[in-house]
């Protein structure tokens, strides 16, 4: 057997509230980059599921740019650390390393040349520098004022200008090269937000919270225009981000008023003001990009919009997840998921798109499919809510548990749900709780509907019931050699699957009154979640090592496949089959993944 990586659908940019989010592209205009989480998302903006993540930085990676010459990246982290590193290959070797700045790395950018790196950001004493990009090497110096930078730009061309935002309020413009303080510019009177050069290095743009976007000379810095829209100001929130177009005759900004506006930077006239939900605090617009005819906003949700300028209306929007992917089910080529701050997407598991399903905000602890296209899933509060597949359309059941659910099982036409030191059975809308000594985990339903077998959370043992009618009743226990967190039927009724904190995966045979299957079959980590083929042939677990195993339950003995690093940012807290060949695991990362499988 083997094991391809058929696509990820990546995870959207993680954005905070009342921060900017600097999203860059590649010299050609046809990738979109951003940083989420431990991660650094290339895709491609005519076809998002394409896609690339770069995952070795030690700390949280803060930002991200193309080189000019389009062969490499400069990406930063949370701890100052930049990593110069390879885009033709897909193995992306590391070409230097080097340490930028005492804090958190806000903003890169290159010199035209390809030969020096800009950095600003966070420090005690430097919030902004240079070097050469192969060596280190500085190359003059760069102030960044005396509160944290928020941005740095570099002029197109010669003569080198570099300029640096600042939330001190002021703009710090500098010659090169050798790069030298020149002058400090002081029109804002809030935080700098962000700064763009103009793409011949005219003119540069400079928008703050203070509402304002300013037009400075690209070789004196001296201010020539400012933005205006039927007032006194460019919008009437705080403007987070600037970006020209390819001529520089016209550029965008973003503004957590919720709008985008379209300007002509000859007369700074406004053109076209796309705006979106001004009663939701989600649709703030965080930042902005201008990629050749792609036109790409990010609002405080997470959400990339692309913008029609013809329409003034999106003309496509990407949807997902910007948090740890915490539930997960698959049916009929469609991705069900819900990450840890609540929210569910529904994907195409072909060409990646999504759609958000409404319904609840808190954390879900678990979510089933049930025959009757039905998406039922618990959250942290105990609520209950169902989703018809169909419409997507959500409503709450009328369900009421006794404690928190850590896991639910659905089939035959039961619901069950592992409570706190309860187990509720629901059928045709009616609860039955049965009050257990121990704290339960993961639970299964045999396709008959008539057993239900119970994974205790503290202690290496499986209950087995029998269901009669609304009753469950205990008909024995099972001694394993570690607690299971998931537990799984075969769809055939042969076999029982666990994910446990041992390094073995549990596979017990029913037909065999759950006498457990020797196999060779080993994890280097505590296992969290496993799933069996439709064909019940083949068995998957996953966890906190990052990889996959999976196993033939007809040849427990031969060698299984390992997929190494299935998620090489953390824990894989699901894992589905889709079809006798693919496998679908999310995680932590908040990436959906497809792996096909090959006997």
């Amino acid at each position: 057997m083997s094991t391809v990586l058929k696509s990820i659908f990546a995870p959207l940019p993680a954005a905070k509230r009342g921060q900017n989010f600097h999203l860059n592209t590649d010299p050609k205009n046809q990738k979109l980059l951003y940083c989420n989480g431990p991660a650094v998302v290339v895709r491609d903006l005519a076809n998002p599921s394409e896609c690339y993540t770069y995952s070795e930085h030690a700390a949280i990676p803060t930002a991200a740019c193309f080189a000019p010459s389009g062969f490499y990246i400069a990406s930063g982290d949370s701890a100052g650390k930049v990593r110069i590193w390879d885009t033709t290959q897909e193995t992306h070797l590391l070409k230097f390393e080097a340490h930028g700045l005492g804090g958190s790395i806000k903003d890169i950018c290159w010199s035209p040349d390809s030969k020096r790196i800009l950095l600003a950001g966070e420090g005690r004493e430097k919030r902004a520098n240079c070097f050469m990009w192969d060596s280190g090497t500085s190359c003059g110096t760069v102030f960044g004022g005396t509160k944290n930078a928020n941005a740095v730009a570099h002029s197109p061309s010669r003569p080198f200008r570099a300029v640096v935002a600042s939330e001190d309020y002021s703009v710090q413009f500098h010659t090169g090269v050798p790069y030298k303080f020149e002058k400090t510019i002081l029109e804002h009177k809030n935080f700098v937000n962000s700064v763009r050069f103009h793409p011949a290095g005219v003119n540069f743009c400079t928008v703050s919270s203070d509402k304002r976007a300013l037009l400075f000379d690209g070789k004196t810095g001296e201010t020539v225009g400012e933005f205006k829209d039927a007032g006194e100001f460019a919008h009437n929130g705080g403007v987070m981000a600037v970006s020209y177009n390819a001529t520089g005759s016209q550029l965008i900004t973003a503004s957590a008023d919720k709008t985008v506006k379209l300007w002509d930077t000859e007369t700074q006239q406004c053109v076209t003001t796309f705006q979106f939900d001004a009663k939701n605090m989600e649709d703030q617009q965080l930042g902005c990009l201008w990629a050749g005819e792609f036109l790409v906003s990010l609002s405080l949700a997470g959400v990339l919009t692309y913008l029609d300028p013809a329409t003034g209306a999106p003309s496509r929007v990407l949807r997902g997840h910007s948090k740890s992917i915490e539930a997960m089910e698959v049916r009929n080529k469609k991705i069900y998921t819900a990450s840890f701050d609540g929210r569910k997407t529904v994907w195409d598991a072909e060409s990646g798109d999504a759609e958000w399903i409404s319904g609840g905000n808190q954390k879900i602890m678990d979510m089933r499919v049930t025959g009757d296209n039905t998406l039922i899933s618990v959250d942290i509060e105990q609520k209950v809510v169902k989703t018809a597949l169909d419409s997507l359309a959500s409503e709450s059941s009328n369900v009421s548990l006794p404690s928190q659910a850590n896991h639910m099982a659905a089939g035959a036409g039961i619901e069950v749900y592992a409570c706190e030191n309860a187990l509720a059975l629901v059928r045709n809308g009616t609860t039955s709780t049965t009050n257990i000594t121990y704290n339960p985990n993961g639970c299964a339903i045999s396709s008959t509907g008539s057993v239900l077998v119970v994974a205790a959370k503290d202690e290496p043992t499986l209950y087995l019931y029998d269901i009669d009618g609304d009753s469950i009743v205990q008909r024995r226990t099972i001694s394993l050699s570690a607690a299971c967190e998931e537990i799984f039927y075969s769809p055939d009724g042969a076999f029982l699957a666990g994910a446990g904190r041992g390094r073995s995966p549990l596979l017990l045979d029913v037909t065999a009154d759950y006498k457990p299957v020797i196999h060779c079959w080993s994890s280097s980590a505590a296992l969290k979640t496993c799933s069996f083929s439709p064909d019940s042939r083949l068995v998957a677990y996953a966890g906190i090592d990052t990889n996959i195993l999976v196993g033939n339950v007809q040849q427990p003995m031969d060698t299984p496949i390992k997929i190494i690093r299935a998620h090489p940012l953390g824990t894989i807290n699901r894992v589905r089959w889709s079809d006798e060949n693919t496998i679908v695991s999310t995680g932590s990362d908040c990436q959906v993944r497809q792996f096909t499988v090959t006997c």
